[in-house]
């Protein structure tokens, strides 16, 4: 489970696990889920939009449920399969009174904090193990939002073979991986990391938006452990999803009819909304979630500083509050809220670096339906996927202040709460104490 399966509340998602929501697939009444969602440290039970769905952990799949883990038959092996959460759920989405554990959980959590997650998420296994006896392989599916807290659980827990991370969207390559055109390479494919019990864990993520596919390929041991040696770039990996990705593979002409009808669909939508074209922009609008993890960081994206798009917006909203209220001053927009950038990242023929440029102009079937530069309804509602709601508020100058140090209290984590501001001058401090960085 992730933190965006909660953002419509848990009623929108009960019914989607259930079937009970509204809608059709290809004709056909939805009917759920053919699996399950699983949490560890989430207690369903407090919740009633989800209490009717909780079965019990270490069981096969259970299709239209929620549950701590469950355990999949792979070629007559038993394996272990368990989800776990940010702690911090309650601050960055609307899980209701869905139990979240442990807490407090910060941010950028103490050692303390990942050694309490850690506990949580040992028990778990630990309990799939004794139920198991002839089950030695474990995965856990962690959506942590940083990469940093996974590594945290993978040194601290034992036990655990695979650790599938989430919600970062840290792009993770081997030797022989390709990045999409204008992508960094922000870490080593998989990480391989000594955990509490002396063997290996392997770490894996990649990016988000169904820009790659991660395949690992590892052997065991006759105990169940992980042998590094065995993995193999030429077949393991982080797979790009783009056209050079599938011509790699040899694969242009396998498609699935099935697929493709709902490939063609989604098309239709997209070219509609890419006709919509509400303005133009001379120069590449940047909604990076951030750039580089390794060192040297590279602080390039919404959620590390300030951006044109993350003013853009947040002038258009304060714009937008000033027609409401004249007397409106400020506005304050989290990082996290914009999703995308407006433009494309290219390395031009005969070049080696990529560079940013605003949108392309878009031709179909011989006419222009976007211009060159053009912003869309597409670009808006991919930037600006959740339609946040403005509030206005009466604060002091006290609450103002906290709650621009609030934004840069992550820091230099990558964190959604990093603020895009308009109608207010802010520099701060990552180095100086949390609570003492700003300057205005």
């Amino acid at each position: 489970m992730g933190n965006h399966e909660f953002d419509l509340g848990t009623g929108v998602l009960g019914g989607l696990i259930s079937g009970e929501a509204e809608g059709e697939i290809l004709g056909a009444d939805f009917a759920g889920t053919n699996f399950p969602y699983l949490s560890t440290n989430l207690d369903f039970s407090t919740y009633e939009n989800l209490a009717g769905l909780e079965v019990a952990g270490g069981q096969a799949p259970q299709p239209n449920s929620v549950t701590s883990s469950t355990v999949i038959d792979v070629n007559g092996e038993n394996i272990g399969v368990i989800g776990a959460i940010t702690p911090t759920l309650g601050s960055i989405s609307a899980p209701g009174n869905v139990g979240i554990s442990p807490s407090p959980f910060d941010t950028n959590p103490t050692a303390e904090q990942l050694d309490a997650l850690a506990r949580e998420i040992q028990l778990e296994v630990d309990a799939l193990l004794a139920a198991n006896p002839d089950m030695n392989k474990v995965v856990l599916l962690a959506h942590m939002q940083q990469l940093f807290i996974e590594e945290g659980l993978a040194e601290r827990l034992q036990n655990v073979d695979i650790i599938v991370a989430g919600g970062s969207n840290t792009r993770l390559f081997d030797e022989n991986d390709r990045p999409r055109e204008g992508d960094s390479i922000q870490g080593e494919y998989p990480q391989f990391i000594t955990n509490a019990g002396g063997t290996t864990t392997a770490l894996v993520n990649t990016d988000g938006s169904y820009k790659y596919v991660g395949r690992l390929v590892l052997d065991f041991d006759g105990d169940g452990n992980i042998i590094p040696e065995s993995y193999d770039p030429e077949i393991s990996g982080a797979y790009a999803t783009d056209d050079q990705g599938v011509a790699d593979l040899n694969a242009a002409g396998f498609i699935d009819p099935e697929i493709q009808e709902i490939a063609d669909a989604i098309e239709a939508q997209i070219i509609a909304t890419e006709s919509n074209v509400f303005g133009v922009s001379e120069v590449f609008l940047n909604g990076n979630r951030s750039g580089e993890i390794d060192e040297p960081l590279d602080l390039d994206g919404v959620r590390t500083q300030e951006t044109n798009l993350g003013n853009l917006t947040a002038d258009a909203n304060l714009a937008e509050a000033q027609e409401a209220d004249p007397t409106v001053v400020a506005s304050v927009k989290n990082g996290g809220g914009i999703r995308a950038s407006i433009g494309s990242v290219v390395v031009p023929a005969g070049g080696t670096e990529a560079v940013r440029i605003p949108n392309e102009e878009i031709v179909v079937d011989g006419q222009v339906i976007k211009p060159e530069g053009g912003i869309s309804q597409n670009d808006i509602q991919t930037t600006l996927a959740f339609n946040n709601g403005l509030t206005l508020l009466t604060l002091t100058k006290e609450e103002l202040v906290a709650v621009l140090e609030h934004g840069v209290s992550a820091l230099p984590g990558v964190s959604g709460q990093f603020g895009q501001i308009s109608g207010v001058k802010l520099s701060f401090d990552p180095d100086l104490p949390e609570g003492d960085r700003s300057d205005f």
